[in-house]
């Protein structure tokens, strides 16, 4: 193997090296820019939407509400719960409390998976925090007017004669509330008024919560296409004021609560900000995933004894294929960057064969099985060839010889050479180079598909998400921590055991075995690569390497017949 080969090899080793740090948020989504008034107008003109709001001059306005003092209002908490999920509300903010999904469990596998947590932050989802320059409007306490089964309304008095009614129903085997906003003007006089809207806060934590969770939105960009807009909590505060947005809130790797109004016409902006256990902003806190999502909305204008009505649909439950279906454009939350078409490929190609048999990891070593299939033509031509660079490097040698001082007349001889005996010093590291895009878009599909959460192989390996720690040792290791993971060290001795049957350059050629010798530090930096990450990429990897053993055994039986001619 020559020069140009060893660096090839060498680069492709620093990619994956570092992959996971620096170019994979590359490859997320970007936050976009504001657009430019040109761009705002041609939206507008292009959109099929509905009016800004719902007026019916024939309706009743709504009664009117006293202002009470919030020691006249007791606190007061009242469950909405279905089939899928568990919702407490209170009356303080007319707001989300905590959210539970009955058919998952947390992250640690244990209880069930709470999805918002009943915490100490006066931010919680679907409070209206500012109306009327009430600043603090998501601490003010409703009156619980109707109650029943899925049902509840809450109203509350905004003083000089505007009240405000908020109606949420949950429907059965359902992963969202339909929810209405209605501000009535009691008054003789047109009112003019926006709010603000939490769409999300305190969502739990999976994995990462620095790289694994964003506040997110999607925005129309026409033909139905969605673009979906992150915002990952070290990018904090921020704000989108793109026009079109449709959708808002933010998730984690397996799951999201969106908010959706029914128009985006009356949406203003999209505000993200980080917050600590009492609310204050914080840039350390954002780091740790604590951070809320606000909607704002234009101003808008009621005229006397009327009442506008906004509606919306509060998504909270997981990032699956076949729930988000169920969503219009909330699909554009299932995103894998660059590799989003080979993600969904290989994705689809793991869900046909879990149908016949439920284990992913199976699923994962017969997707191995098809890759090395395919490459194995390549591959063996690719060891052929190394064979036959073998056989001639002493022909090499005494061109190197020959015309060492005419280096362009030695590298046309050696390309004459190689072309003869069919010989391509590249040919070594294509097969591997070849894997690397699978390789990438099977580490984003392990990562984020909510397929492999909490997916079990065999014995220790419980989560193919996750990386197969056996135990934990009472001392750290550097670079690895104190988990004994097992797959790598399994996939290390399998690249030694491949190495050794890779073809030895010849003893003559001390250059060529100083690179093999560099090289045998390849299976060492692997392990290192692959050891924090998820143990599906892992089996896929260690498998390949088994595979790549027995094609090399097979290969071998074919070289000892080659003779150069």
């Amino acid at each position: 193997m020559d020069r140009k080969a060893l660096i090839a090899i060498i680069v492709c080793g620093v990619i994956m090296l570092l992959y996971y740090p620096f170019i994979l948020p590359l490859l997320s989504p970007k936050k976009s820019k504001p657009l430019t008034d040109e761009a705002k107008e041609e939206a507008v003109s292009g959109k099929p939407y509905e009016t800004k709001v719902t007026k019916s001059k024939s309706s009743p306005t709504l009664p009117t509400q006293p202002i009470q003092s919030q020691l006249d209002i007791p606190l007061k908490e009242v469950v909405l719960e279905n089939e899928l999920i568990k919702i407490v509300w209170t009356n303080e903010g007319a707001a989300i409390n905590s959210i539970k999904l009955k058919k998952f469990k947390d992250p640690e596998a244990k209880n069930t998976l709470e999805l918002v947590k009943d915490s100490d932050t006066e931010y919680r989802s679907l409070a209206i925090d500012n109306i009327l320059q009430k600043t603090n409007f998501q601490s003010q306490r409703y009156t619980i007017t109707e109650q029943g089964e899925g049902k509840i309304v809450f109203s509350a008095g905004l003083g000089d004669g505007i009240n405000l009614i908020k109606t949420v129903n949950l429907s059965p085997n359902s992963y969202h509330v339909d929810m209405e906003i209605a501000l009535g003007n009691n008054t003789d006089t047109e009112i003019s008024l926006a709010y603000d809207i939490i769409a999300s806060s305190a969502i739990t934590h999976e994995g990462i919560p620095s790289t694994d969770m964003a506040a997110t939105s999607g925005v129309d960009m026409g033909n139905r296409k969605i673009k979906l807009i992150r915002a990952s909590p070290k990018e904090l505060p921020s704000k989108n004021e793109s026009v079109g947005i449709v959708w808002a809130g933010s998730m984690n790797k397996y799951f999201a609560t969106i908010l959706k109004p029914a128009s985006s016409d009356w949406v203003e902006s999209i505000n993200s900000q980080a917050f600590d256990i009492q609310g204050m902003p914080s840039n350390e806190k954002s780091e740790q995933g604590d951070f809320m999502v606000s909607l704002q909305t234009n101003k808008l204008r009621i005229p006397p004894h009327e009442t506008v009505k906004h509606s919306y649909i509060y998504f909270m439950g997981p990032k699956t294929e076949a729930v988000l279906d169920q969503y219009d454009t909330l699909d554009a939350l299932l995103s894998y960057g660059w590799f989003n078409s080979i993600c969904k490929v290989l994705l689809a190609f793991l869900n046909v064969v879990h149908r016949v048999i439920p284990n992913y990891g199976i699923s994962i070593i017969l997707l191995t099985i098809i890759i090395k299939a395919i490459l194995f033509p390549l591959t063996k031509k690719s060891q052929v060839s190394m064979f036959r660079m073998q056989q001639l490097q002493p022909m090499i040698n005494q061109l190197k010889e020959k015309y060492k001082h005419d280096k362009q007349r030695m590298g046309k001889e050696q390309m004459l050479l190689f072309k003869k005996y069919g010989a391509n010093p590249m040919s070594g590291c294509l097969p591997m180079l070849l894997q690397l895009p699978v390789f990438f878009a099977l580490f984003r599909t392990l990562q984020l598909s909510f397929e492999m959460r909490q997916a079990p192989f065999l014995l220790w390996i419980n989560d193919l998400s996750r990386p197969d720690t056996l135990l934990l040792l009472p001392f750290s290791i550097p670079f690895l921590g104190k988990a004994l993971n097992i797959l790598p060290l399994i996939m290390t001795g399998a690249s030694f055991a491949q190495m050794k049957l890779t073809p030895k350059a010849p003893a003559a050629d001390s250059q060529a075995q100083a690179q093999q010798k560099m090289m045998s530090f390849m299976p060492i930096m692997f392990a290192f690569i692959l050891y924090h990450m998820p143990s599906g990429l892992t089996v896929y990897w260690t498998t390949s390497t088994i595979f790549s053993i027995i094609e090399s055994l097979i290969i071998r039986k074919t070289i000892k017949k080659i003779k150069t001619k």
